[in-house]
This record gives C-alpha cells, sequence and structure tokens, in this order.
C-alpha cells in the first residue's frame, strides 16, 4: 500500500547499541520476558532504556531527531511510535527500527500527543488539541483515515483493549470506555485526579491511577463492567504513583513511584525523578521496587512486545536485540 501523506526523514547513526550490562537477575519475571522500556532524556544519544524487571539494562535505543517524550511500540515490535517537537509542532512521529527511518504522521498545527498503538497494528490513538480542547483520534498506522472519536474536554492517554475493539480513557473526574467508533460510550467509574489507564491482557479488568479517599494516590483496578474496584497500592506519605501499566504476562503492573519535595514541584518532574515499582495483580501483594531506576530521569514507560525479545538471555545464551532485528529484514515480508 502507498503511503501518500508521510514526510520522511532518514536518520543516520540509528543503531541499537549493547549495553554493557546485559545480564539476568534470578527471580520474578524475567524468564516471562516482561521486559520495560523507558525515556531517559539523562542520554540524548539513546535515550529509550530496555530493562528487566531485576533492573538489568539490556539495551539501549537511539532515536534522532531529537528526544521523543512520548511513545508507543507497534505489537511486532518493528516501530516506534512517539510524540516529538522536530518540527517545531507537537506532532506524531514512527520510527522504523529495521530501516532506520522517521516518518510524520500529524501535520494538523495544534498539539499532536501520546499515542497509543492498536494491539491488532492497524490504528494509533491520540490526544489532539485541534479543536480547541484535548480530545482522542483515531487515525490509520499511516496517518490516513484521521477520526475524533470524543467530544469532551481534557481527555487524557487512551488504552486500548486487548482484541482492539475499544478504548478506555480518562476526562475530568470519570474513566470511559469507548467503542474504536467512538460510540457506546460509557462511564465506569467517579474519582479524582485520573492519569493513563491500562487493560490486562485478557480484556477484563483495567489498571488506572488515581487519588484514594485519604487524597494519596494509589493504583486501582475495575472490572470492564464497572465492578469489583480495588486498591492495589498503599503510598507512603510524600509519594505520588502514577503511570500503571499491566505486563504482557497478566502478572505484574508496572509503575513510577515519584517523591513530592517539600514546597512541592511540577508532576512531570516528579515523575521522571522517580523509581519503578511492579506489583502482583493477584492482591497486591509481592510489590518491588526496581532500584537500577532510583535518580535515572525517566518517562513514557512500557512494556517492550513479546515479539521484539523472543529468546531470554542467560548466562549460558544471549541474544542481542540488534540481531534479532537483522534477522527480521531477511524473514518479514
Amino acid at each position: 500500500m502507498s503511503i501518500k501523506r508521510l514526510r520522511t526523514y532518514v536518520v543516520f547513526g540509528i543503531a541499537l547499541l549493547l549495553s554493557s550490562s546485559l545480564f539476568v537477575n534470578s527471580g520474578w519475571a524475567e524468564a516471562e520476558w516482561d521486559v520495560l522500556s523507558f525515556i531517559s532524556k539523562k542520554d540524548k544519544d539513546s535515550p529509550i532504556i530496555l530493562m528487566n524487571t531485576g533492573g538489568a539494562i539490556l539495551e539501549r535505543l537511539a532515536t534522532d531527531p531529537g528526544v521523543p517524550s512520548q511513545f508507543t511500540w507497534s505489537p511486532n515490535g518493528h516501530s516506534i511510535a512517539y510524540e516529538s517537537w522536530h518540527g517545531g509542532n507537537l506532532d506524531i512521529y514512527v520510527m522504523d527500527v529495521r530501516t532506520n527511518e522517521h516518518y510524520q504522521l500529524t501535520f494538523d498545527g495544534n498539539k499532536d500527543r501520546l499515542p497509543a498503538w492498536s494491539p491488532n497494528g492497524k490504528w494509533i490513538a491520540f490526544v489532539s488539541e485541534r479543536t480547541g480542547s484535548a480530545n482522542i483520534y483515531r487515525m490509520d498506522a499511516n496517518g490516513e483515515n484521521m477520526r475524533q472519536l470524543t467530544k469532551q474536554e481534557g481527555c487524557r492517554r487512551p488504552a486500548w483493549s486487548p482484541d482492539s475493539q475499544w478504548i478506555a480513557f480518562s476526562s475530568e473526574h470519570a474513566l470511559f470506555v469507548m467503542d474504536v467508533r467512538g460510540r457506546q460510550l460509557r462511564e465506569l467509574t467517579w474519582a479524582t485526579r485520573f492519569t493513563n489507564c491500562s487493560w490486562s491482557p485478557d480484556g477484563k479488568q483495567i489498571a488506572f491511577r488515581s487519588n484514594a479517599a485519604n487524597g494519596s494516590s494509589e493504583i486501582f483496578s475495575i472490572d470492564i463492567n464497572g465492578k469489583n474496584l480495588r486498591q492495589l497500592t498503599q503510598s507512603n506519605r510524600g509519594e505520588r504513583i502514577s503511570d500503571p501499566l499491566w505486563s504482557p504476562s497478566g502478572k505484574w503492573i508496572a509503575y513510577i513511584v515519584g517523591l513530592v519535595p517539600a514546597g512541592g514541584a511540577p508532576v512531570d518532574q516528579i515523575r521522571t525523578n522517580g523509581i519503578i515499582s511492579v506489583i502482583n495483580t493477584i492482591d497486591g501483594a509481592d510489590s518491588k521496587s526496581i532500584e537500577a531506576t532510583k535518580g535515572l530521569p525517566k518517562q513514557s514507560l512500557q512494556w517492550v512486545p513479546k515479539q521484539f525479545l523472543p529468546v531470554s538471555p542467560s548466562v549460558e545464551k544471549q541474544t542481542t536485540l540488534w540481531g534479532r532485528l537483522k534477522q527480521s529484514e531477511n524473514t518479514v515480508k
């Protein structure tokens, strides 16, 4: 299929750099290939870090032009969609990690941000301010067939259901679900100060961050019928929790714990200077902080698609991501 509206930015020097700290810690979810990725603005040459739940850096992914602020993986692991100010406006781009090319998808002139790739690979949902307020839009993965899905104010971070037929999002003080056409809109729960949300891999629950009754920021889960609301975390005084993400195995939820300094600080600063933690989704037990992320500026927490990490590295056998991608060039049509 030809792509008529894309502007291509050929990127020189893009590479997947093998980290010197490639190793696997015992225990937890490493064997299941629950691998996290996030942006660290501390390293402007290779800002996207891939790390297992034991804290081992597996790879650093270079991005150019510029450092993206939010990104999402394609389900096959071949591409990354991200937001960037590269062209002077906040727009959405796609980076093909096999061909080392970047493609611009949005050109409206208003802020287009927070892309979310559908699990079937067909669409990218995102937030746009092109109508004067933040609403959810959907476009084909090549940037064509743009469609506005919501007509509300303050829509935040769309999240796809595993079957790509539903989108969850928050707006004002409620968590909503709608179908892929923007219809069958229904409210799941009301609360204060929602951030992003995440579907469980079986499609039965949604995890989200909101304020608890005592005002603390916590991770909750709720069934898609609006029942069985559960608080999964219990933060300490001065902590602010954000960015819950359900792991591909369905056993864990990752999130960022930030420490609010005396006198307060911007939310983005609290998030980027925090620490990544993971928690058991069954009963909220077995929580674990990934100490390697402490003090490391971070943004846009994402789980890495299993298709991108098909072989678990071990002391006896280590498969680099770059080697896997080079194989893909000869096998993917």
